[in-house]
């Protein structure tokens, strides 16, 4: 892996200092240039999870990709530019008391200046801008804030909460155990392939922006500027130019 090369990708001509304020930098650099989108899994073109190959698409190609490899990638980086991090597994709350397959999700955790944080670059339009610290601090950020704080249900479990308008609402939950990307690789094949899975019957492209995010889901366009949310649907003979727009720098 090429780390200037990848750094260019995110339009950055250096590696960040390995402080909180590097790691703040290189992961808005991260999720607002890189896109959540499952292109390949609805093209049935199969995801790779070699470090090499993951550099092929996101940096070589300019593509995005789903946790599994925004994630895995971003972590590769961090490692190389001397960030104490490593992947953990969480798992996504669907609502209602429900919750997805057990483990189904890739983030980072990083260890910086005594404290620990959650780094998440491929959680879609929910991705943070910034790390969240594991104390339970309430981050402010352009569409909301998020929080951490602690999952008793679940030994050394913790639980990421977003709050948009009056009310938290929990994201996922998660151990902090250290991770390896081949770890993913059975979830990430039911990502792909399971006949339960969302990916692999509509689009789902998710880029967090300066100020909010755009969210393409089937044929459902929806951007978040600030507290403004509008909602548009695609025709099909438009939908290749909303796929440019999520996959230009």
């Amino acid at each position: 892996m090429d780390v200037s090369f990848y750094l260019q990708r995110i339009q950055m001509t250096e590696p960040a200092q390995t402080t909180l304020e590097g790691l703040t930098l290189l992961q808005k650099r991260h999720v607002t240039r890189i896109p959540f989108e499952n292109l390949d899994i609805l093209r049935g073109i199969p995801i790779s999870l070699r470090t090499g190959d993951l550099f092929d698409k996101l940096v070589n190609r300019r593509r995005g990709g789903v946790c599994y490899e925004l994630n895995g990638l971003f972590s590769e980086l961090l490692r190389r530019t001397g960030f104490n991090a490593h992947l953990i597994a969480a798992t996504v709350y669907r609502g209602d008391g429900q919750w997805g397959t057990e483990g189904s999700h890739a983030t980072n955790l990083v260890t910086l200046e005594g404290g620990s944080y959650l780094v998440d670059v491929g959680f879609g339009g929910n991705s943070p801008r910034r790390p969240v610290p594991m104390t339970g601090e309430e981050i402010r950020e352009a569409d909301g804030f998020y929080r951490i704080r602690p999952f008793p249900e679940l030994r050394n479990g913790y639980v990421l909460e977003k709050k948009e308008d009056r009310d938290w609402t929990m994201l996922y939950r998660f151990g902090t155990d250290p991770k390896q990307l081949d770890d993913f690789a059975e979830v990430c094949d039911v990502t792909q392939y399971a006949p339960e899975s969302p990916f692999n019957k509509v689009y789902f492209l998710m880029k967090v922006t300066e100020e909010g995010r755009m969210t393409l889901y089937d044929h459902s366009l929806t951007v978040v500027d600030g507290l403004c949310k509008t909602k548009e649907t695609v025709e099909a003979d438009h939908i290749d130019d909303i796929l440019d727009r999520f996959l230009a720098p």
